[in-house]
């Protein structure tokens, strides 16, 4: 197996990522002609890019001159009053970074004592249930024994109904449950604990993207890290089958790629699409 480094690491299909693992639960045909180039996903890639641009200020200086070499374009207004200047996405970013890096908590936590040990950006691997697994991992302090995980969202505390829990909730509840961050900081505490012998807590950096950012630290508690961890155990090894051509993908039938093969072969009752919401 190919050994994993910061050069190879996206480019190797070896090993399943969590962002792929949800790709395939998503829509398991769908990401599987994207992985065989049979379809082109058409998407805003803006969201990454804004996570990508907070992300790589806080890992180190080089990689966020790295960033802006590589994208430096794409953050960029082609049209009107704010040509040539940062979009708004990215005025927003700038925000906050400025509420993030002069804050003494934030860099205690994500950066680490002068004498601990910290990682960033550490490439863990593994195997859940036989398949070989991978991530990467924000900030790890190895002499504390936890990592944070930076994660920019909408709101921390916007009142938002989550279906599943019947209640309004704060928008980060729904950001870290919608997503599925329960599971993959579940998966790569598993990881770290492979790799090392030792137990890490997970925690989550959360800043949001408002015209003032929020922000805090959250922790996830044990029983929805389980919870998370054990859903992707149930389902990883079929995604896994899928990947190597063992199964057959099946459509979620809503996607853009299911809807660009729709035929009108049914007719679908109120009943139904009440039942299936």
């Amino acid at each position: 197996m190919v050994e994993l480094t910061q050069e190879n690491y996206y480019q190797d299909t070896s090993r399943l990522s969590y962002s792929r693992y949800k790709r395939y639960k998503q829509c398991q045909a769908k990401a599987y002609t994207v992985d065989n180039g049979i379809w082109v996903e058409e998407r805003d890639e803006t969201p990454l890019l804004l996570g990508n641009y907070v992300h790589s200020y806080f890992e180190s200086p080089e990689a966020h001159e790295k960033f802006m070499v590589e994208n430096g374009n794409k953050l960029l207004a082609k049209t009107g009053k704010n040509k040539g200047k940062l979009k708004s996405d990215f005025v927003v970013g700038d925000k906050m970074i400025d509420s993030l890096k002069e804050d003494d908590g934030f860099n205690r936590l994500y950066h680490g004592y002068p004498s601990d040990k910290v990682e960033k950006e550490m490439i863990v691997y593994g195997e859940i249930e036989g398949v070989p697994v991978k991530g990467k991992l924000d900030s790890v302090n190895l002499s504390r024994g936890y990592f944070v995980d930076l994660k920019t969202m909408k709101s921390i505390y916007a009142e938002e109904w989550n279906a599943e829990l019947r209640k309004r909730v704060p928008a980060a509840v729904n950001n870290i449950l919608n997503f599925g961050y329960h599971g993959q900081l579940g998966l790569y505490r598993e990881l770290l604990k492979q790799m090392t012998g030792q137990e890490f807590r997970p925690l989550i950096v959360a800043v949001s993207k408002e015209n003032v950012p929020d922000k805090d630290i959250l922790k996830i508690d044990e029983e929805w890290l389980e919870e998370g961890l054990d859903k992707i155990k149930s389902e990883i090894v079929e995604v896994w089958d899928v990947i190597q051509g063992k199964q057959k993908p099946t459509k979620c039938g809503h996607c853009d790629f299911c809807r660009s093969s729709k035929k009108l072969d049914a007719v679908v009752s109120l009943n139904d699409l009440i039942g299936g919401a």
